[in-house]
């Protein structure tokens, strides 16, 4: 009775994960004639259909969605095994960029976990919005980044990581409705990252569901002192939800109920496709462990 194999799943996860069977066979180092029969006995061996065919394309179907988080467990799981004992070929310096609201709340216990598994792994990171942090991975200035809904780029690896949970928030001390629409707030200071910034289009997206334009927007080009003049009753701002645990608690602040509702941001990590080194793969697959244990970020639904 044949069984399933870590190169289907590899198979599997790389297509789903880049989105077709040529940038798969390309990351994998194999023809896409291969990786169409890896694919095939997979679907073949799970009884279920993993991709539906659109025109010259591919999707991940329902059956195949279902399985995805599976199969990255299981292949992170056989990273970690063959790595056991392979600390020592992951050294050097590793150059690492992260968004600053995920970095806010997952950076320490990843860089801790890092210098517990990998003592010779020294991380240079930056913290900035993805808008910044973005160009300067493709510049190669960085080697890995962690960033918010990155944009596909030939030549570059996305994972996908999760959902952060986003929202409005403001100082409980402002009088504001249970649930709050545009017409509510469109006349309170309103903070922002820069124009061009995901969290700007957030914010200007926001209200224009509701056709309006608020009437002040001030600039911050810092998530963390975007929180913190939120906290000081400066402004309402969106921002990610676990950001403001401590002053939820405090009473300080309140997340607010809206309508529209603001969407989760999707995480990714990027790298250089042809630059997937050990210390990429010890660095990324880390990450996702301590991501795991935390329970900070929400499956992205498909």
């Amino acid at each position: 009775m044949s069984r399933l194999t870590v190169a289907q799943l590899e198979a599997f996860y790389w297509t789903a994960t880049l989105g077709s069977v040529d940038k798969a066979a390309r990351k994998l180092n194999l023809s896409q004639p291969s990786v169409s029969l890896r694919l095939k006995a997979m679907e073949d061996h799970v009884g279920t259909v993993l991709f539906d065919r659109i025109g010259r394309g591919i999707r991940l179907s329902p059956n195949g969605h279902s399985l995805l988080g599976e199969a990255q467990d299981i292949l992170e799981s056989v990273e970690r095994i063959s790595g056991k004992f392979g600390a020592a070929d992951v050294r050097g310096t590793i150059k690492v960029g992260f968004a600053e609201g995920f970095a806010m709340i997952c950076l320490s216990p990843i860089l801790k976990a890092v210098h517990a598994l990998y003592p010779d792994l020294h991380p240079e990171v930056v913290v900035s919005t993805t808008a910044s942090v973005e160009p300067e991975l493709h510049a190669h200035k960085l080697d890995l980044g962690f960033l918010v809904e990155p944009v596909e780029h030939d030549g570059f690896t996305l994972v996908p990581l999760g959902a952060q949970e986003t929202a409005w928030i403001a100082a409980a001390s402002w009088d504001l409705p249970p649930v709050v629409s545009p017409h509510d707030i469109a006349g309170y200071p309103i903070i922002s990252n820069p124009v061009g910034s995901i969290n700007h289009r957030q914010v200007i997206g926001w209200f224009a569901s509701a056709g309006l334009v608020p009437a002040r927007v001030d600039i911050c080009n810092s998530v963390a002192m975007l929180a913190h003049l939120v906290t000081n009753g400066v402004a309402i701002g969106i921002y990610p939800n676990k950001m403001a645990d401590s002053d939820i608690r405090d009473g300080t602040v309140r997340i607010l109920k809206t309508s529209p509702p603001v969407a989760d941001t999707p995480i990714f990590a990027k790298y250089r496709t042809n630059e997937d080194s050990n210390n990429i793969r010890a660095f990324l697959s880390t990450a996702r462990e301590v991501l795991s244990k935390m329970d900070y970020l929400k499956a992205v639904s498909g």
